[in-house]
């Protein structure tokens, strides 16, 4: 299963910020693998789950993005 997330950097100056630029690389990994990985062969995960947990993990990278986690 792959989705369309239409992942797109902010352009905003939280981006960055130090705590930025080493979590928003390694969460787009994640989220590119997430998307990549073929979840029908994956035994007890549903297509729905699998798109519950690329929501969240897009809804993570924006939080970062927008600079509105907790330090």
């Amino acid at each position: 299963m792959k989705t369309s997330a239409g992942l797109q950097d902010s352009g905003t100056a939280d981006e960055s910020d130090g705590e930025n630029i080493e979590a928003d690389p390694a969460l787009s990994e994640l989220i590119d693998r997430h998307e990549d990985t073929d979840w029908s062969k994956v035994p007890g995960i549903s297509a729905t789950e699998a798109s519950a947990w690329t929501a969240r993990l897009i809804e993570a990278q924006e939080t970062i993005q927008e600079g509105e986690f907790d330090e």
